[in-house]
């Protein structure tokens, strides 16, 4: 499997880690008026993480498809013989 696959696929889970991280940084600020942008970053981070999810599953579906297809193909020669 190539690495950017796997980084297209687990790539928006470092950035929402990196997003809550900033955002955890500007909650935990003594300025109340960055408190705000902190939600606003949790947010981004949350959109993030569910654009993660959404690519691992379209990933591992693809991936089920190609081993069943593999395998239809192994049972084809098996049973053509």
């Amino acid at each position: 499997m190539p690495r950017t696959i796997l980084l297209w696929v687990y790539g928006p889970w470092a950035a929402s880690v990196l997003v809550n991280l900033a955002a955890l940084r500007l909650l935990l600020a003594d300025d109340f008026s960055q408190h705000g942008h902190g939600w606003s970053l949790f947010g981004s981070g949350m959109i993030c993480f569910s654009i993660g999810c959404v690519a691992k599953v379209s990933f591992e579906l693809a991936m089920a498809g190609r081993r069943l297809e593999q395998e239809r193909r192994r049972l084809e020669q098996l049973t053509s013989r």
